[in-house]
């Protein structure tokens, strides 16, 4: 059986902290490296290009364009997505290349789980769980593509397979970093909501914070996950009143 070829793609935007290290993860199993940045100020661009990396440069409009952008540019028969601040440890990388040269034609994707690190330490529970933090991120080219103009996924067209190990995140290292990202994905979703028509709800609006942090502390055991879980559940909470407030101010 041919070895089927790997591209792997990395969309950026002032990533030179973490990319070197992504990179380097991929690089000895990825036959090409498809970097699609969106207007870097440091040295992202000149990292990747020394690293081998083909850079495309594209203006940001939203992640699943972006994605997909990066996809045309591949020529691989499977498709790798990792984010710069990702790590593809060698346990999955010796995964994928067993999983594609003995059972490649099986599936025509493999969903992979994610190990989250935040605010320094690896979240087990409080819903960041690795399992539940499963996605496709593995794909063949021609049978999938990124939707969603939030929360982007992979949508296949055919059989999905499980990959037992995980890939790495470093998320956010502080609070005020957290508060960016809810502020940024908040504007958006409102924006997505507001969109498709749904309605402010003074009930959502109550309600939703409220369960969110009984979910992700209690059901989903975020007090093992000490101070951190405690405090990712209320800014879980905040997110979800920051986002039916942005809802209701664009009503």
């Amino acid at each position: 059986m041919e070895k089927p070829k790997i591209s792997v793609t990395v969309i950026t935007l002032n990533e030179e902290g973490s990319i070197a290290k992504c990179l380097t993860s991929v690089k000895n199993f990825a036959d090409e490296i498809i970097v699609v940045d969106s207007g870097s100020k440091d040295k992202t661009v000149e990292i990747s290009r020394q690293m081998g990396a083909k850079v495309y440069s594209r203006v940001f409009d939203n992640y699943a364009n972006q994605k997909n952008y990066a996809l045309q540019k591949t020529t691989g028969d499977w498709v790798f997505s990792i984010d710069a601040d990702e790590e593809a440890t060698q346990e999955l990388v010796s995964e994928i290349k067993s999983k594609l040269s003995t059972h490649g034609d099986l599936c025509v994707a493999y969903s992979i789980p994610r190990k989250n690190i935040i605010f320094g330490k690896f979240i087990k529970y409080s819903r960041w769980q690795p399992e539940l933090d499963r996605h496709v991120w593995l794909w063949k080219k021609q049978k999938g593509n990124w939707v969603g103009d939030v929360h982007e996924e992979v949508y296949v067209n055919g059989e999905v397979g499980k990959l037992s190990n995980a890939k790495i995140h470093y998320q956010y290292k502080s609070v005020s970093q957290f508060a960016e990202m809810m502020n940024r994905y908040s504007e958006r979703e409102a924006k997505y909501l507001t969109k498709k028509g749904v309605k402010f709800s003074y009930l959502k609006l109550i309600f939703q914070p409220i369960y969110n942090f009984l979910v992700r502390y209690f059901y989903r055991l975020g007090f093992l996950d000490g101070w951190r879980g405690f405090v990712l559940s209320y800014l879980m909470a905040v997110y979800h009143l920051e986002l039916w407030i942005k809802v209701w101010a664009r009503k």
